[in-house]
């Protein structure tokens, strides 16, 4: 009897041991805090008693396990809610924590957010702009989509201009030559190939055209752009547009088309597509106001494949 007392004071001895020592482990605890640059957040936790991890980062991409993540996100401009569920051996805790990321900057629309940067070809399915220069641009006419295949000059809408986030600008004229303004070509003794209707518009395709190496550019958000222009065709006049976005280039550069003004005003910058008004010399080669702005033309830009 005395044998049996002991054994079963040893067993209740036992069970009052093993389930204080369950209810003496700590619920895990976890502090969650993140770096945000860009569209890339580091997470970190700072975590006691826990034993594994699961972090849901409010985007329906895939869970992580890992302690310390790092998660790219696609979309800019907007908050999400991280759930990060901790494991131990005293149970289980859900943290939350929002997440903010910022919108695009203009540079990142321009040239993407990876060191591949973006590349640009004129649109061939928008309208072409044609606008007097003007302080305003003043709209003169609009010429329907495909207008330069219509010009004979549809290699110009597969030619690209590659933009990396560290200024860098790669021309590729699949076509061989570049878009240029006629009288630009034949007051630089540039051989051209301008078909009967592109010549008459004072553009052409000029032939053979090898890239200058190390080209780079510049964005510059707001400033004052200075240009010679001759408006009514003869009187020169200095026109200066106040805090526009310009895209400027150095010696040799340029994107869609080549003339005496290689700096362009971008009137319009989006992730997908941007608007550029360009200074072009539409005017004979031996008239006085050549390497002067004549027209103002502009294109619709796209992101190439």
């Amino acid at each position: 009897m005395k044998k049996y007392f002991r054994l079963t004071s040893l067993f209740f001895l036992g069970l009052i041991l093993f389930a204080s020592c369950k209810k003496d482990t700590p619920a895990p605890t976890a502090k969650i805090s993140s770096t945000v640059v860009s569209n890339v957040v580091t997470f970190n936790v700072v975590a006691t008693d826990a034993d594994s991890y699961s972090w849901s980062f409010g985007d329906g991409s895939a869970v992580s396990t890992e302690q310390n993540p790092v998660h790219t996100y696609a979309e800019f401009g907007k908050d999400f809610t991280v759930t990060l569920t901790v494991t131990g051996g005293g149970g289980t805790v859900v943290n939350t924590a929002k997440v903010t990321i910022p919108a695009m900057t203009l540079k990142q629309m321009l040239a993407g957010i990876t060191t591949a940067g973006k590349k640009w070809r004129i649109a061939a399915t928008a309208e072409i702009i044609g606008a007097a220069p003007d302080a305003s641009l003043t709209v003169l006419k609009t010429y329907p989509a495909g207008t330069l295949t219509m010009l004979g000059m549809p290699q110009v809408y597969t030619d690209e201009y590659l933009l990396t986030s560290d200024g860098k600008l790669t021309i590729s004229p699949k076509g061989g030559g570049v878009f240029a303004g006629l009288v630009y070509c034949t007051v630089n003794g540039i051989a051209n190939v301008p078909t009967a209707a592109g010549g008459g518009a004072g553009l052409t395709y000029a032939t053979p055209y090898t890239p200058p190496t190390g080209l780079t550019y510049t964005l510059n958000e707001k400033k004052n752009l200075t240009v010679s222009t001759t408006a009514d065709g003869m009187t020169a006049k200095d026109i200066t547009y106040n805090d526009v976005m310009t895209l400027s280039f150095s010696a040799g550069g340029f994107i869609g088309l080549h003339d005496f003004v290689s700096e362009c005003i971008v009137k319009e910058l989006t992730n997908t597509s941007m608007k550029i008004a360009f200074f072009a010399s539409i005017a004979p080669p031996n008239a006085p106001q050549v390497g002067k702005s004549t027209n103002v033309l502009i294109f619709t830009f796209e992101v190439a494949p």
